[in-house]
Parts: structure tokens; sequence; C-alpha cells
């Protein structure tokens, strides 16, 4: 489903972003590919601003070598700040402070469909919120009624339909619901 909303939206969306939301992807993908399939991340944009990946509440230095599968919860963010986030960003010096808790699962499962929990932090929400929107991501439809019940007013078109029937439409479903956000 497509929704429009006026170009002051887009500040609030990074609510959801950080919440939580779902993307498919192919159990077996790496972390890498998977960003790049997923999220339309570049190499470039991943080495420079995507400083700290979780998986399953581990930190991911390794990301050609860890992989993804079905259930996975992925966090990402840009560089933290103080201590704990220098300790918690990839590929740094004081990373074997961390060594512990850091992702030692590195097999690789089968290929087969993949449905990711994900939630995205701080200015990485910014600066890739709209083009993650854009592409389409899965909310559950309770959690995006009472979102867009809040921002009706800046709803301009949402599937088709005005802002009271979209919503009205969302309350009769269940589950994750595939949508696109654009703004206007």
């Amino acid at each position: 489903m497509g929704i429009s909303m006026v170009a002051e939206a887009a500040w609030g969306w990074n609510y959801i972003l950080q919440k939580g939301f779902a993307l498919d992807g192919v159990s077996g993908t790496s972390v890498r590919e998977f960003l790049h399939e997923a999220l339309g991340f570049d190499d470039e944009f991943i080495d420079s601003t995507v400083r700290t990946i979780f998986l399953n509440n581990s930190p991911v230095d390794d990301l050609d070598r860890t992989f993804i599968k079905d259930g996975d919860r992925m966090a990402l963010g840009s560089a933290m700040p103080g201590l704990v986030g220098i300790v918690m960003g990839r590929d740094n010096f004081y990373r074997s402070f961390r060594s512990g808790i850091e992702v030692k699962d590195h097999s690789r499962a089968d290929a087969a469909p993949a449905r990711l929990t994900m939630k995205v932090f701080s200015t990485l929400a910014v600066e890739s919120g709209r083009g993650l929107l854009a592409r389409g991501i899965l909310v559950d439809a309770a959690l995006l009624a009472e979102f867009l019940r809040g921002k009706k007013a800046q709803i301009v078109k949402a599937g088709g339909l005005d802002a009271d029937g979209f919503l009205a439409r969302l309350d009769g479903l269940s589950g994750d619901v595939a949508i696109r956000v654009t703004f206007a």
C-alpha cells in the first residue's frame, strides 16, 4: 500500500524505524548482501555510515561471514557516542572488550525466505529513513494505525483512500502490512 504524506511528516517516521518493522530477505545471505538487497545501501554507505550492527542482540563485525536466517532481529545505527559507542562499533581497536558477546555463529543456512525484525537508530534513521520508506517496509497494522491516527492531517493519500478510509481499512487488518511511504 502506498502512503503519501506532506514533507513535514518525514521526521515522525523515525519513531516507526526505531520501534521496529520487518523486511523480507533470503536465509543464508550475508549481512552485507542483506543491507544491499533489502535496504538499498551501497558499500560506501555501509562502511562510512552504518557503524553499529547488532544481530540477535550481538554486535557484528564481519558483514561478509555473518549470515541471516528467518526470525533474526537486526538493529542498525550510525556511530554511537561515548566509550560504549566506541566499543560496540564495528571494526575498531576496542572490540576485544566485547568479544564475549559478539556474533559467534558464522554458519550459513540454506537459501529460503526469511523475515527479519529491524530497528534503525540515531542519525542513521534520519539519513536513510526516506529511502527505506520509499523502498517499502512491513509494519504491524495496529502499530501503523495508532501511529497514523496522530498524523491524520499530514496524510495526502493512502492506499487510494483518504486518511479516514485508510485508517478504517487498517483497523480491519492484523499482522504485518506492506507499505511504501513518500513525502510531497
